[in-house]
């Protein structure tokens, strides 16, 4: 799961921002990784309409939204749209939908021999001309579970993921989890995180810090994950000029059970902004 997401749902939750009314919101972010590398550029849009609160916490903050996103990197274009709906304060679900048009450059849609290949960096290096073009689909089940009490935020989410290849029959490495999956495949992550509000400004500036766990699936390929990491967010103004939300993020860790990179380190950073129209 992309931190671009995971950090910008952060911000709303724990800076507590009003959901009543509609508000449409224009956000941009980008990302750097290593392990594996890359960089990706998302900007989208997004209209939500807050429910009215009810009697007690649970009932408060509630939110329908639907949106639509573009993000890009050297290998493939990714256009999706969701619907997301918070029917009571601790559950957020989310129901989102992506088509990929891969270049056939910079490792998109690089095809392995088998479900125990090693795709590690060396691997991916050596692959270098074979990559494809094609389009791919992704049907994503997102529900995350959010708990606060006082500054401490426990939030886990976890994705659902069914993807579909254009390819032929193969394992092909994709590029978001890390993972291999098959030309129809299932795959299920999991990060929960455990965060404490370092502090709050006005509006929804606030800091956030705490460690993460990550587990990630591959059905066909039947790989398994495991990350340990830290989370850091930070927004550090509720409004800088014209943008919303301005925000630096990052998630650093080491992976526990990894076939290819076990005990290596892996790195996102990020920042991004909100323009409420």
């Amino acid at each position: 799961m992309l931190a671009t997401v995971f950090a910008a749902m952060h911000a709303r939750e724990a800076a507590g921002a009003d959901s009543t009314g509609a508000r449409t919101t224009v956000h941009a972010d980008a990302a750097a990784r290593v392990g594996p590398s890359g960089v990706m550029l998302f900007t989208g849009v997004s209209r939500r309409w807050g429910l009215d609160d009810g009697d007690g916490t649970i009932l408060r903050g509630r939110y329908l939204q639907v949106g639509a996103v573009v993000g890009v990197n050297p290998a493939y274009t990714q256009g999706g749209a969701h619907v997301e709906w918070v029917p009571i304060a601790p559950l957020q679900l989310r129901l989102q939908y992506d088509l990929y048009g891969f270049f056939g450059a910079n490792g998109a849609l690089l095809r392995f021999p088998s479900a125990s290949s090693r795709f590690g960096d060396d691997e991916i290096e050596a692959a270098d001309g074979s990559e494809r073009s094609g389009l791919g689909q992704r049907l994503l089940f997102s529900p995350v579970l959010r708990v606060r009490a006082g500054p401490v935020l426990l939030r886990s989410q976890t994705d659902v993921a069914f993807f579909a290849l254009s390819s032929t029959a193969g394992w092909f490495h994709e590029w978001e989890y890390d993972t291999l999956i098959a030309r129809r495949d299932l795959l299920v992550s999991n990060r929960t995180a455990l965060l404490l509000e370092l502090w709050r400004g006005a509006g929804e500036a606030t800091l956030l810090a705490g460690p993460a766990y990550e587990v990630t699936h591959a059905a066909e390929a039947d790989i398994t994950r495991h990350r340990a990491e830290g989370v850091l967010f930070w927004s550090p103004v509720d409004r800088l000029g014209s943008f919303a939300r301005p925000r630096l993020f990052a998630v650093a860790g080491v992976n526990l059970v990894d076939r290819n990179r076990r005990h290596d380190p892996f790195a996102v950073f990020g920042l991004g902004a909100d323009l409420d129209l």
